[in-house]
């Protein structure tokens, strides 16, 4: 089995808090990690433009968007600009062996995060937050949560 496959079957739910060491490591959940070694992890400022936290992507979900990003116009000045972006400002990380991910410098200044992280399940992928933004942004995206659940009919 592949990496990419491992990781498919992963479900990223739930959420916690841990702490964030000197190295800027911190511990992914026992459930979140891959069954394989050295699967490496795409790591995103998010939402481009407002960044607020990590987007976390698996292998499967990192080739997904590179698959959507190569299907559009390469003249196309927005999605040049979107893949610099990305590029520009991702990073790739894989677990060590207790199952640490170790949080680049430059990705954790840009969201701001500290001592603790607050990991966020998505289902297919994960965010890493700032504890006090994640709170502020859970009230705010619960609207957002009931619109789309009314719209998708779930």
């Amino acid at each position: 089995m592949s990496a990419t496959e491992a990781t498919e079957s992963t479900e990223y739910t739930g959420r916690c808090c841990h702490g964030v060491d000197q190295s800027r490591r911190v511990m992914i959940p026992s459930e979140w990690r891959p069954t394989e070694a050295d699967v490496k992890f795409t790591l995103i400022p998010w939402p481009i433009g407002s960044e607020d936290r990590i987007l976390v992507l698996p292998p499967a979900r990192w080739k997904e968007m590179r698959s959507r990003l190569a299907a559009e116009s390469m003249s196309d000045p927005e999605v040049a600009a979107l893949e610099t972006q990305i590029a520009a400002n991702s990073a790739k990380v894989a677990l060590d062996k207790v199952g640490r991910m170790c949080l680049p410098e430059t990705l954790s200044k840009t969201v701001g995060l500290k001592k603790e992280v607050e990991l966020v399940g998505r289902i297919d992928k994960f965010e890493i937050w700032n504890p006090a933004g994640y709170a502020k942004a859970d009230v705010e995206s619960r609207e957002m949560a009931i619109s789309a659940f009314k719209r998708l009919r779930l």
